[in-house]
């Protein structure tokens, strides 16, 4: 679902005319990050012009200039082929035939202008060619893949809100909230609607983000004093109550669900022909019910292969996508002068837009639970261990994985009393805490240091989970270490994991020709080694009575 092109607006609002603002790539969940004013509705602007050519788009360039958008597409053989074609020749072409000529230019960069309505002009590639070509070139730009082409444009904005409306014969909502009453009050209401779109499944979704806050078992419409319809939901006692009298949060949910799931009925459209575009969803919600949201959005975004462009100034979106491999950050800056966009890949581009958003330490409420771990590799095999056994479970939404590192463990407590000057409590920073720690030693009867049985009498024997194998990567299936060397590095073997030696010296000792070495790439390895694991390969010493162990602690922590 990566789109790999960039797109690139200049001269538009406030994108200057030399660097401008957008994408290096486009992926399922796009989050567009910065301060108000900072140019972060100016690309959803840009997006929506390239759905359905907005006229207004056009109208409201910089300086009086006319906005341009500046598109990088990748070179494939179907765009080569159909300008350059293999059954002519001549012209000035050198080779048997266009294409045997054409053929060179796959995979490289070509450059066009868009103009909106399918108009398209070449700019530039990254390839040399030669003058008789120009026409093929030019020629291209007509037939490279458009993003989003065919695709309808969906739009919440961040003013909204869902009032009270007089009947109309329109079956249409806005993004602004119009006309979401009395699109409900109609598939309610007329013989001709199938009223389960409302009554079920959306009050289903609807339960599914709000629970465990409040759950409704009815929705309705009546009219009002003023012949105006009013929504209102009943809980499980029956008790009733008007969506006026609500929050604006649960009419954020419900307006989200409006476009997610009955708009696609009523146009008769595939929910991944849209693109969704959500400004500002955490305006009036908890941050809990805003994690949910998000998640939820995250779910939608995988099973209907939709894309979604999500502007927010919230820490929660960056906890809760930070991590998702399907998301990217966009933080969008201005100076003053001009806005700047740039795509965050780095810690320190995060810490810039938390720097940005003028967030200090003690504003970011704590994460649920925190899983404390030695490192990376640790964290790929524990998050996959829990997605197998408990696949409701997200990092990020019920728990963080945080690292630290093997020997700094002797610098570290769990006891809020233990406040010496050269001593770490971690239970300061989240009181859920649960630690993984490596048994280490030769033999299962290797005494454990000081600074292990002192971390475990501090936080609870059934808080702290100590390797029963040498360390974490002992847990890995013989069968699921063979796959991977075979399948990922093309090494046939038949691992033998001792659980008494490090997995690293179990690889080598399965076949002399190995040169692989585990612990000079143990993130990659890891996260290799991770997508081989099945849950008949989870019955390894003591593995899943930790696992079970760790997920009631997160399930606790999360209530």
């Amino acid at each position: 679902m990566t789109i790999n092109q960039k797109i690139i607006v200049r001269n538009y609002k406030c994108f200057d005319s030399k660097e401008g603002g957008g994408f290096d790539k486009i992926l399922p969940i796009n989050l567009i990050i910065g301060k108000n004013n900072s140019g972060k509705s100016s690309l959803i602007d840009l997006i929506e012009f390239l759905v359905n050519s907005n006229e207004n788009f056009n109208k409201t360039g910089r300086e009086s200039k006319v906005p341009e958008i500046i598109i990088e597409h990748i070179l494939n053989e179907s765009n080569i082929s159909k300008v350059f074609p293999s059954g002519t020749s001549g012209g000035g072409i050198p080779g048997r035939n266009f294409f045997e000529y054409g053929k060179q230019f796959i995979g490289k960069k070509y450059t066009y202008q868009y103009k909106g309505k399918n108009q398209r002009t070449f700019i530039s590639t990254d390839a040399e060619f030669v003058n008789y070509a120009q026409k093929m070139f030019d020629s291209l730009a007509s037939v490279v893949e458009l993003p989003f082409a065919g695709k309808s444009f969906c739009n919440i904005s961040a003013e909204r809100d869902i009032n009270p409306e007089v009947s109309n014969t329109e079956l249409k909502f806005y993004s602004n909230g119009v006309g979401s009453t009395n699109t409900i009050q109609q598939i309610l209401n007329k013989t001709d609607k199938d009223s389960t779109i409302i009554e079920k499944i959306l009050l289903e979704e609807l339960n599914i983000i709000i629970n465990p806050d409040i759950h409704f078992s009815r929705i309705l419409v009546q009219l009002d004093e003023e012949n105006k319809w009013e929504l209102f939901f009943e809980d499980a006692n029956q008790k009733r109550i008007s969506l006026s009298k609500m929050g604006s949060g649960i009419k954020t949910v419900l307006l989200v669900l409006l476009n997610l799931i009955v708009r696609p009925k009523i146009e008769n459209k595939n929910p991944k022909s849209y693109v969704f575009a959500f400004e500002e969803l955490e305006n009036n919600l908890h941050p809990s019910l805003q994690r949910r949201l998000y998640n939820y959005i995250k779910k939608y975004s995988k099973t209907h292969s939709a894309y979604f462009f999500l502007t927010t100034h919230s820490n929660v979106v960056i906890d809760s996508f930070g991590t998702d491999k399907n998301a990217q950050l966009i933080h969008v800056s201005n100076d003053g002068d001009k806005s700047i966009s740039k795509t965050v890949l780095s810690y320190n581009g995060t810490k810039q837009i938390l720097n940005d958003l003028g967030l200090k330490a003690s504003d970011i409420l704590q994460s649920n639970g925190v899983i404390w771990v030695e490192g990376p590799s640790d964290r790929n095999f524990i998050n996959k261990w829990i997605e197998i056994l408990s696949p409701e479970l997200k990092e990020g939404l019920h728990y963080v994985i945080m690292f630290y590192g093997g020997r700094l463990l002797s610098n570290l407590s769990f006891d809020f009393e233990w406040l010496k000057k050269e001593v770490i409590p971690l239970l300061k920073i989240n009181r859920n805490a649960y630690v993984v720690i490596d048994r280490d030693g030769k033999t299962v009867n290797t005494k454990l240091n000081g600074t292990k049985n002192r971390i475990q009498e501090e936080i609870g024997e059934n808080r702290c989970w100590i390797t029963k194998g040498r360390e974490i990567e002992n847990y890995i299936s013989d069968k699921t270490l063979s796959t991977w060397l075979n399948e990922n590095h093309k090494y046939k073997a038949e691992v033998v994991n001792d659980k008494n030696i490090k997995l690293e010296q179990n690889i080598l000792n399965s076949n002399n020709k190995i040169k692989l070495k585990y612990n000079l790439n143990k993130t990659i390895y890891s996260s290799e080694i991770s997508e081989h694991i099945e849950l008949d390969s989870l019955d390894v010493l003591d593995l899943k009575e930790k696992l079970n162990e760790l997920i009631e602690a997160i399930k606790e922590w999360n209530k």
